[in-house]
């Protein structure tokens, strides 16, 4: 006899949420950094994932520094710059704003850019324009044509 567990669906509003996290794990994928954030109230899978990414002139990393820097997360403010300890233990309990949206496949995702919350670092017009760069970037994957995974029969094996 077979037994199966039946899991509780969620039904998540796409549109910009400001959530919690409730844990943030450090890891690597191809070689590159990345962070998955899970939140409070949200099933773990429900989680963004954060990727590394460095500027091209200046090599600081400003996918995951973004992430704490908005989070505002082992943040430093120095004479010289802002100095950010990236341990992703700074980052449970913190509040971001988040846009969740829904993928080719039906299914709810979360946008990798995440978006501070108004408050002592950044203002509401700070916030609407990182809002804006972060629904820029899901109108330009959303326009991008979805990729054929599918294999013909006529494919020489």
């Amino acid at each position: 006899m077979l037994k199966l567990s039946v899991k509780e669906t969620v039904n998540l509003p796409t549109g910009w949420q400001t959530v919690t996290i409730s844990k943030a794990v450090d890891g690597e994928h191809n070689g590159k950094r990345i962070v998955d954030l899970y939140f409070e109230d949200l099933p773990e899978s429900v989680n963004c994932r954060i990727w590394s990414a460095n500027d091209a002139k200046t090599g600081e990393n400003f996918g995951i520094g973004n992430l704490f820097l908005y989070a505002n997360a082992g943040v430093t403010v120095e004479s010289d710059g802002i100095s950010i300890d990236d341990n992703t233990d700074h980052l449970t309990g913190k509040k971001i704003n988040v846009l969740f949206y829904e993928n080719a496949n039906g299914y709810t995702d979360i946008v990798p850019r995440v978006v501070p919350i108004s408050g002592d670092m950044f203002d509401d017009k700070k916030v609407a324009g990182i809002k804006a760069g972060a629904q820029k970037w899901l109108d330009k994957k959303m326009s991008e044509p979805a990729q054929d995974t599918t294999v013909s029969e006529a494919a020489p094996f």
